[in-house]
């Protein structure tokens, strides 16, 4: 078993894209995960995993359940041993509905879910794992994710989530024209974005268009980077080269090249844009 995905129904899914579970032995030790512009929760079953900062040189470790806040760069991952984990993928300003603080209060941060929910994600575990199946599981959490949306924000959460879907399609337009349509001050919309999306407007904008070209690059095939950037409406191809080393740590053609020996060693699994194997 690989990953399994499955999408809730009324009214999570207009907060949560997918809840997802893995079951699988990873062919390398060390990733980079890259800004993906969503919040994640995960629930794991398995092997902790550690956690590194940017250097590599320190880690923490994650055991048992703990929530990503939107990324505006890499993060270091290593398995310890086998994954096996279910984790919940929230749309901007969905998890807003879920947590009682700010979003903008665990932006670049990994931390403990049962900082945030206490004895309710122990019992949430236990009760998962239980579970003789994914489906089960699905189920269940849908059920309990459910129960635990605030009433009290999910106007807020909508409001967001429309904000974000404005800007994602279009990439470009200035922050007065965005606060012009959903009749919001510049000020008031980044105050609004930062508490419930966890980022301003424009670093979301800047992360959107960073997956842009990631979906772009087909790493088995000749890449015309400059079609690229000029497509992505980056300034010229040195700000596109700064823009991605500063998501990625990384080159475009280091990129490129991690994800071709990823892709040669277990192609399923080199299909995620996202993860870069960094130590085979």
């Amino acid at each position: 078993m690989s990953m399994q995905l499955y999408f809730p129904g009324p009214p999570l899914d207009q907060f949560i894209t997918c809840f997802w579970f893995v079951d699988l032995q990873v062919p390398y030790t060390r990733e980079k995960i890259l800004p993906t512009g969503t919040v994640e929760l995960m629930i794991n079953f398995g092997a902790p995993h550690r956690r590194y900062n940017a250097a590599e040189t320190s880690f923490e470790l994650l055991r048992h359940s703990w929530i990503a806040g939107l990324q505006t760069g890499f993060i270091v991952n290593e398995p310890v041993a086998e994954t096996c984990m279910m984790g919940v993928r929230f749309k901007p300003g969905g998890a807003y509905a879920f947590l009682d603080i700010p979003l903008s209060e665990i932006t670049n941060l990994v931390i403990d879910l049962d900082c945030l929910w206490g004895r309710f994600v122990v019992e949430l575990r236990e009760r998962l794992l239980a579970l003789p199946t994914v489906t089960d599981k699905f189920l269940l959490l849908e059920q309990l994710l459910r129960q635990r949306m605030r009433e009290s924000r999910l106007a807020l959460a909508v409001e967001q989530a429309a904000i974000s879907s404005i800007l994602s399609r279009n990439n470009g337009r200035s922050l007065k024209a965005l606060s012009a349509d959903i009749g919001m001050s510049q000020k008031h919309l980044i105050t609004q974005f930062k508490k419930s999306v966890g980022v301003s407007p424009k670093q979301l904008s800047r992360i959107y268009r960073f997956q842009r070209v990631l979906n772009k690059i087909d790493p088995m095939a000749p890449i015309a980077w400059g079609d690229i950037a000029y497509a992505c409406h980056f300034y010229d191809q040195s700000h596109f080269n700064r823009e991605f080393a500063a998501f990625t740590g990384m080159s475009p053609t280091d990129y490129v090249l991690f994800r071709q020996s990823m892709l040669a060693a277990q192609p399923q699994q080199g299909e995620g844009i996202h993860f870069v194997p960094i130590i085979g």
